[in-house]
């Protein structure tokens, strides 16, 4: 439900790539940018360079394992959300090239 969530606020129906997102014969390991592990957990959303807008949703946070968030060169606005700081497994962040706002929450400092 998440990855919905973020698809809708991030305007993905405008997304350069979207392929397999909301198709519902379409596991979510398939769709474009969303890399899985063995247990079909999201572990890297690798989604730069491909026309997302709007915000990001806070349901960002709710996928603990993610190891990779990369949403550079896009058109995201906004705050950085709070629930970035649940994702303790971050090792690679890249939110380069957008129009954010703010500063960096807390939480994930």
């Amino acid at each position: 439900k998440w990855l919905r969530d973020f698809f809708g606020e991030g305007k993905g129906q405008e997304w350069t790539k979207s392929n397999g997102w909301l198709d519902e014969f379409t596991s979510h390991c398939e769709w474009h940018g969303v890399e899985c592990n063995q247990e079909r957990k999201v572990v890297n959303l690798t989604l730069g360079n491909n026309g997302l807008s709007g915000r990001i949703s806070d349901a960002i946070g709710n996928l603990i394992g993610r190891e990779i968030l990369d949403l550079h060169d896009n058109n995201l606005k906004k705050s950085i959300p709070s629930t970035i700081g649940n994702l303790l497994n971050l090792s690679y962040l890249v939110i380069s090239y957008n129009e954010l706002t703010g500063n960096i929450p807390e939480t994930f400092a």
